[in-house]
């Protein structure tokens, strides 16, 4: 008999880890095999808002003596066992004042939407009622390696916290007075900068301020591998330059967040001269549509000129969805609802595509990475890399994220024990090896500090476009 390690904690409510053994049994199946069905966890749900919500959380987190049930804490403290274990466990400590009360309908439905949650995939069959069935599911924390040559272990499942966040360490230095803007400008607020083929970097900035509404300036600026201004064009066609991306012929694709006075809630291409070569959306039309946008987040395209667009900035309001078009800007699908659980989105804010072409999905609201396939099946989901606003990988599949927001008091932002900056390391494993700290001396004091927008070129060289600071900090390795 396959024996997990020993575990034990106080708690009086649902799944509270009582004192007390608890022994893995033999197991045939992990939790990663698709153990239960999507129609079970949104029965689950329900039974958990009504009967568990009050002492775990709406977003699972606990509340006092109430434990975590997702995230690193109980993914520990389970890994290893069987899903009878965790159902015999639920079914004699929840609800706190009537445990044993629900049918084992119920019992077994609140533990599908907790797989759910930690980003355990579903499948076809139900999770079982009976403990005897469930020894055969043995919940592991980390996805077996899929073959039996065996690459390794993928990353850990959602919200696999690294133990110290903000102590990798930096290898940068910063220059924020890198570029060289023309005359008479200042540089405004940005949150889009990207390095074309030749080693020039584009930025659109906000015409000196943190919006271009009436304003006569070029908002997208062009300026050599060494700073040098080049030209600007644009005036008078964005609202809220937001996300950037260059494809791979050198085309600029840029949205317009915000929608006012018949512009903006569009995606433009241009090409390098300033030619507008392609719009998705209505200008001035905020709107949920095939062919319209509410507040259009991030752009990027594949390699086959996919083109995938992030809708939806206000948490709380409006839409939370990723849309797919196909090469010639004709919709295909979207996908995305809004909510904290695994593979939901609360303002999807940027978006990167890896050499497997996975789709990275900067949820910030969140504060977390969620990975979807391209046709918006949902991977899995990461909380080590902080609050994202901005997120690039290269062709090695460095990943490289900045996190503008993350704030210890309560409100917006919040996400206590985490600090700003840039976080630095493997789309490929998800382990983070470098973090450039931001520079503001009190980013609690406001909702945005640090780069915001992110870009890496083929030396390694790193851009971040920064809304606070107004200013695009080049970072080099020391």
């Amino acid at each position: 008999m396959r024996h997990g390690r020993r575990i034990g904690a106080a708690g009086a409510a649902m799944l509270a880890l009582a004192a007390g053994d608890l022994w893995a049994q033999d197991a045939t199946k992990t939790v990663w095999d698709g153990v239960y069905t999507e129609a079970q966890a949104e029965r689950g749900a329900e039974a958990y808002a009504q009967n568990c919500a009050n002492c775990h959380g709406q977003q699972l987190a606990g509340t006092g003596e109430a434990k975590p049930l997702a995230g690193p804490e109980f993914l520990s403290n389970w890994s290893g066992l069987t899903m009878a274990d965790l159902f015999d466990r639920t079914r004699t400590t929840m609800p706190l004042d009537r445990p044993a009360t629900l049918s084992r309908d119920a019992y077994a439905d609140v533990l599908a939407y907790v797989l759910k949650f930690n980003g355990f995939p579903a499948g076809e069959s139900e999770l079982a009622r009976r403990s005897e069935m469930l020894a055969a599911i043995r919940i592991e924390a980390e996805r077996p390696a899929q073959s039996a040559t065996g690459a390794g272990k993928l990353a850990a499942a959602n919200e696999a916290m690294p133990a110290a966040p903000n102590s990798q360490p930096n290898p940068y230095v910063a220059d924020a007075g890198f570029f060289k803007m023309p005359p008479g400008r200042t540089m405004g607020s940005s949150s889009a900068v990207g390095v074309d083929s030749r080693g020039h970097i584009w930025i659109a900035e906000r015409c000196g301020a943190n919006n271009c509404a009436g304003s006569a300036l070029d908002p997208i600026l062009e300026f050599d591998a060494k700073g040098n201004f080049i030209k600007a064009f644009g005036a008078g066609l964005l609202l809220f330059p937001h996300g950037m991306f260059i494809d791979a012929k050198d085309h600029i694709w840029l949205t317009d967040g915000h929608a006012e006075g018949g512009k903006g809630a569009q995606v433009f291409e241009f090409d390098n001269t300033g030619k507008v070569l392609r719009k998705l959306g209505k200008a001035g039309v905020s709107a949920v549509g095939t062919d319209t946008f509410a507040e259009p987040n991030a752009v990027v395209v594949a390699r086959n000129g996919t083109i995938f667009v992030a809708d939806g900035h206000t948490p709380g309001k409006g839409p939370a969805r990723i849309v797919k078009f196909d090469a010639t800007g004709r919709f295909v699908k979207q996908w995305g609802v809004r909510g904290p659980a695994a593979g939901e989105l609360e303002v999807p804010h940027t978006l990167a595509l890896d050499s497997g072409g996975r789709l990275f999905v900067g949820d910030r609201w969140n504060n977390r990475i969620s990975i979807f396939d391209q046709d918006g099946k949902f991977l899995e989901a990461w909380s080590q890399f902080g609050r994202p606003s901005g997120v690039y990988i290269d062709r090695n599949d460095v990943l490289y994220v900045a996190d503008s927001e993350s704030r210890e008091p309560a409100g917006y932002g919040h996400h206590p024990g985490w600090k700003r900056g840039i976080r630095i390391g493997s789309a490929r494993t998800g382990e983070v090896t470098a973090y450039i700290p931001d520079t503001e001396p009190n980013p609690d004091k406001g909702a945005t500090s640090g780069a915001e927008g992110i870009w890496v070129d083929g030396k390694g060289v790193i851009y971040g476009a920064q809304v606070l600071q107004k200013s695009v900090v080049r970072y080099t390795r020391k």
